[in-house]
């Protein structure tokens, strides 16, 4: 029975051996599969990153273009403004000379 013992012992540490390198084998399929999927993750987000950073650069170009845009709104009222300013102006002059020609007739004896 003494020459067993050790067999059996024997036996036992080969049996947990190979449930550990089986269990070790299990673990490292897992953690394979884990670095795929994150691997993937990882490209995906990358992908969506990019696209991300393109539709940044579109919409400052947009931007720019809206400004340039602005700017230029903003000349043509500014330009409109003064030309309404001046038409006033000339339409006050035309009046009040219109105003001195009615005094001035009004003022003459008819012939």
């Amino acid at each position: 029975m003494a020459g067993s013992d050790p067999q059996k012992q024997i036996l036992s540490l080969i049996r947990n051996l190979a449930s550990e390198k089986s269990q070790g084998e299990r673990r490292l399929l897992g953690l394979k599969k884990q670095i795929e999927e994150l691997e993937f993750e990882f490209d995906s987000t990358n992908a969506d990153l990019e696209d991300a950073k393109r539709n940044k650069e579109l919409v400052e170009q947009e931007l720019k273009g809206y400004e340039v845009q602005l700017a230029m709104t903003e000349a043509s009222v500014q330009t409109l403004e003064t030309r309404i300013s001046s038409i006033q102006g000339q339409i006050s002059t035309t009046g009040t000379d219109l105003e001195a020609l009615k005094k001035k007739e009004s003022s003459q004896p008819c012939v």
